[in-house]
């Protein structure tokens, strides 16, 4: 698919199979776990996706349709945080399940890269949320619109 290409964090595939260049057959398994990890991209830019902008939304609606003072910067960062975590967490659960493999060493920094870059994805896409739901009118909310321009 070539999806992959967009996890800045993970190394080059070349980069990733010279570390199994002496042993034919654990480079043939490399190679494989690097096609799976592109098949799985797709799954893990939808997990991302959902995550950063349903948390984002919930935080404008649903958490602070809850009595008490929600719209602090806190808050806002609170649930970033929540959106962070849960995607790194879902994407190694993603990674870890998904990926069927022999190879024993070499993968989990593979993973974690991955894992992290997802992660980073769903902040962005978490504040990027944030900046459009506090300037369109039609995107109501009782919290104070910090992000409008």
């Amino acid at each position: 698919m070539g999806i992959i290409k967009i996890f800045f964090l993970l190394p080059s595939k070349g980069k990733f199979l010279q570390n199994f260049a002496n042993n034919d057959q654990l480079k043939a398994q490399a190679e494989q776990v690097w096609r799976q990890l592109d098949g799985l991209s797709p799954i893990l830019l939808i997990l991302t996706a959902v995550l950063g902008i349903g948390l984002a939304i919930y935080y404008y609606t649903g958490y602070n349709e809850k009595p008490g003072r929600h719209y602090k910067i806190q808050h806002w960062g609170l649930w970033a945080a929540i959106a962070f975590i849960l995607s790194l967490i879902g994407t190694a659960v993603i990674e870890y399940v998904g990926i069927k493999t022999n190879i024993k060493t070499g993968l989990t920094s593979l993973y974690w890269l991955c894992a992290i870059n997802n992660a980073l994805y769903c902040l962005i896409l978490y504040f990027l949320t944030s900046v459009v739901w506090c300037n369109l009118k039609f995107c109501r909310t009782n919290v104070y619109k910090f992000l409008k321009f």
